[in-house]
């Protein structure tokens, strides 16, 4: 059995988070390397994906934790305060975001429908 170990997503582990997030192609979201939770405020104009994440983890402004087998990360957990992630939801607010649009769209069909 492996011996996993958790360590900071810093400088020195870029290297191992970077080689995790190619692999699955950016971490989804069309490739954004879950840069679209953090703040847009003091971001260079066209910077995003990788070279914003990789800016971000290196001013110390990005955390993580990341799980190595060996010297390969195999996992990772964003983390920070909402200052740090202003654009992540928390679930009570999703759902109702999400039902106020459900009933956005049922009133468009039926005003469309009618």
């Amino acid at each position: 059995m492996s011996e996993y170990a958790v360590r900071a997503l810093d400088a020195t582990t870029w290297d191992a988070f970077a080689r995790l997030a190619e692999k699955h192609k950016g971490m989804g979201f069309g490739g954004c390397w879950c840069t679209s939770f953090h703040s847009r405020l003091g971001r260079p104009e066209g910077e995003k994906g990788r070279p914003w994440k990789e800016r971000l983890v290196r001013e110390g402004n990005a955390h993580a934790a990341l799980v190595f087998d060996g010297d390969a990360a195999v996992a990772w957990c964003q983390y920070g305060s909402p200052d740090e992630l202003p654009n992540i939801h928390h679930r009570k607010e999703y759902a109702s975001s999400f039902k106020s649009r459900i009933r956005w769209e049922a009133n468009v069909r039926r005003s469309v429908c009618t």
